[in-house]
């Protein structure tokens, strides 16, 4: 009940505080004192001295009636200091003080020093008010020297008070130089509670961090620095190690505290106690003034939104969200994706705006051509945003979504990839995407999250029954090639660090993939896996090595002591002079002509006006990503390249640099095919080594079997012919 009284002060909302206060009387309780008070300041500051009054008065009243004189005559104190008082007030508030302290022997002194008699005045009560602060048990502080100390008694003979101070040493000083050189201090001073209440102190920084700042910066008149701050509390109050998570905590609590505004820098912030506290909305308000567009404006609401105590507050904050919305909406001044910001903003609160979310998020991703722009998406301004919009898809594209979205599926931002494939699964579309692994199954270095994801739709049998889908041994093969480069880049990439503990977890967890792959595994197939985990280093994922390790001992023991990998297993592209020679050429057309023709097209475009509704700019811009995303794989695929022709090319066993022929068990239709490398490929007969349709027949040899891909899925074929051509 008491926080509603401060609140409902706050909100001058008098009706309800009248019935709220009335209730409270009917129980008061002394720990609350300071609670009646601060609603009785709230209605002084805002000219209701005559109100503020009246309710004191009646509550003064209850507390005296339940013998707690400390907490009315606290009560009391603080309505006269606010000149709100009256006759019977004051007679009130002197009985009091008899009552309260009649039996102590400094009363005598005080009362005649301070003019309490009969028919006291304001000024005698407020003068005894401040002459008892010298008693027993408060903190008094002394700035030439002395500092702080507690007074521990009064001889009435004598007319001294002695003092202990936070030193230790214990003084007796005159009366009249203790109130002459010695100034009282309010219980809830830190200084006074470092003496009498150092509990409360650390408690107050564990659970209101910004509450104490706002405490310590009435010591420097109300502005304080961060070093003046850790000067004040530190160790005295909360201890060295302690001290970073305090701070951490107390920067976070400040930025959302209504009495604190905070200047300079996020490292060393100054602290400001307000006058009156700023109400959030009008904070708010006010903030939104200082940005330049719909989508700062978006995220200065986002977090007022998450700063706002109470649903009441909420409800302002979303109704000025709701009016900001509106007014970029009628002035079409802000681009497609402010807009679909703050439309996915208020949805996401319950409210909708008078333009559809899905009709946004069509303008903002589909093209003048009508293709999907799937980059758009990173346009909008926050997570929540971007993962709110997927679920909007069907609706913003229509019945094609899912193959609009799946056969881009290498070009989605890392951001929302997750969440489309999520999506697609979940409306039974998963299947959509099994023709990007023939995409990304040779390059998982280039394409990380959207492997893992395939991985992860292959283990939960989203692809089962469909034509050309995989076999667990491939799978796995391209699954344990991720994590090995996974595992070489996490300690520097923080994303690839946790996907590598996702994709640990694919393959070793409950989906089990890597039973599935081991169960049956060949003897080449097995050498593979274990060449693959050699080569991720002895810090690769142990449960995965583990895995692979005991099916080695069981089946083939003898793969361990396998001097070295087959050339093609090594971290290289192997192809032959002539594949280098086209690779190189692509290069240079590449960077000497269509890099620098775009980047005339970039300028071109950008001298046409407004680049916020420049397609052509954003078209140029566009390939220019492309290409020079490009530039920088063929620039690395060139620098890792091997010549075949130099290799150690075995006369017996599939290798690049071999033709083989083959046939197909079932139809007995025969085959051949040259192996070679990536850049070697000019006909239907030459096979790269890294893709497919090759990788289940690498080092085997004439008269095994084999499986390779075809357009009717999966089929076994019997070698019958190796040849080396290199």
């Amino acid at each position: 009940m008491t926080t509603d009284l401060v609140h409902l002060a706050r909100s001058l909302q008098l009706d309800s505080l009248e019935a709220a206060w009335g209730q409270a009387a009917k129980a008061p309780r002394a720990e609350d004192a300071g609670r009646y008070a601060t609603a009785i300041d709230l209605l002084c500051e805002q000219d209701m001295a005559s109100r503020a009054l009246g309710l004191a008065s009646v509550m003064i009243d209850a507390l005296s009636q339940k013998n707690e004189l400390d907490a009315a005559l606290e009560l009391g104190f603080r309505v006269m200091r606010r000149s709100a008082h009256n006759d019977a007030l004051t007679k009130t508030v002197a009985g009091l003080i008899d009552k309260r302290y009649g039996e102590e022997e400094w009363f005598p002194v005080f009362k005649t020093r301070a003019g309490l008699h009969a028919g006291s005045t304001v000024a005698a009560i407020l003068e005894f008010e401040r002459l008892r602060r010298y008693t027993r048990g408060y903190v008094v502080y002394h700035a030439a020297g002395w500092g702080e100390g507690q007074i521990e008694g009064f001889a009435a003979e004598t007319q001294e008070i002695a003092v202990r101070f936070a030193t230790g040493r214990r003084e007796s000083f005159p009366l009249e130089t203790l109130l002459s050189r010695f100034k009282p201090l309010d219980g809830n001073d830190l200084r006074a509670m470092k003496i009498k209440a150092m509990d409360a102190l650390r408690a107050e920084a564990e659970k209101d961090p910004s509450a104490l700042i706002r405490r310590t910066a009435t010591l420097y008149r109300g502005t304080i620095t961060s070093l003046q701050v850790k000067n004040e509390l530190c160790p005295s109050v909360i201890g060295e190690k302690d001290w970073p998570s305090f701070w951490k905590r107390a920067k976070a609590a400040t930025a959302k505290d209504p009495w604190l505004r905070v200047e300079g820098s996020s490292t060393r912030p100054t602290f400001i106690v307000r006058d009156r506290p700023v109400g959030i909305v009008e904070e708010a308000t006010a903030a939104l003034g200082h940005q330049n567009d719909l989508g700062q404006r978006i995220g200065v609401l986002r977090e007022f939104l998450g700063r706002a105590p109470d649903e009441e507050y909420r409800k302002q904050v979303l109704d000025l969200a709701a009016k900001t919305v509106e007014q970029a909406i009628e002035e079409k001044k802000a681009t497609h994706a402010h807009v679909l910001d703050g439309i996915l903003f208020l949805e996401e609160h319950g409210l909708r705006a008078s333009v559809a979310a899905a009709d946004e998020l069509r303008a903002l991703m589909v093209k003048p051509d009508g293709s999907l722009n799937p980059t758009a998406i990173d346009r909008l301004a926050t997570q929540a945003s971007r993962a709110h919009a997927i679920e909007l898809l069907p609706k913003a594209l229509g019945d094609n979504w899912a193959d609009q979205c799946a056969v881009l599926l290498t070009e989605w931002p890392n951001s929302v990839l997750e969440n489309v494939v999520d999506k697609l699964a979940a409306t039974n579309n998963g299947a959509l995407c099994l023709p990007t692994w023939e995409k990304v199954a040779p390059y998982p270095k280039r394409f990380p999250l959207q492997t893992y994801l395939l991985g992860k739709l292959y283990c939960d049998g989203i692809f089962d029954g469909v034509e050309q889908c995989p076999g667990p041994v491939a799978v796995g093969r391209v699954l344990l090639h991720l994590g090995r480069i996974l595992n070489a880049d996490r300690k520097k990439n923080q994303m690839h660090s946790r996907l590598l503990g996702r994709l640990t977890s694919l393959l070793t967890g409950k989906r089990g993939l890597l039973n599935r792959s081991l169960d049956g595994i060949s003897r080449e197939d097995l050498t593979q896996y274990v060449g693959i985990c050699k080569r991720a280093g002895e810090d690769f994922a142990q449960e995965i090595v583990d895995m692979i390790d005991r099916v080695v001992a069981d089946k083939y023991p003898d793969i361990h002591a396998k001097p070295e990998l087959p050339f093609w297993e090594r971290d290289h592209i192997y192809t032959t002079r002539e594949g280098l020679r086209r690779i190189r050429e692509d290069y240079r057309v590449l960077v000497e002509d269509k890099i620098p023709a775009n980047s005339k097209a970039i300028g071109a475009a950008a001298a046409l006006g407004d680049l916020s509704e420049n397609s052509e700019w954003e078209a140029a811009m566009e390939e220019q990503r492309n290409l020079t995303g490009r530039a920088q794989d063929m620039d690395a695929q060139i620098r890792s390249a091997r010549l075949i022709e130099e290799q150690d090319v075995p006369n017996d066993r599939v290798a690049p640099g071999t033709k083989i022929t083959v046939t197909e068990e079932g139809t007995g239709a025969r085959s051949s095919y040259r192996i070679l490398g990536p850049w070697d490929v000019v006909d239907d007969h030459t096979v790269n080594y890294l893709a497919p349709i090759a990788q289940g027949l690498l080092g085997k040899g004439v008269g095994d079997n084999g499986e390779m891909p075809t357009a009717r899925g999966p089929v076994s074929v019997r070698i019958d012919a190796i040849e080396r051509i290199v």
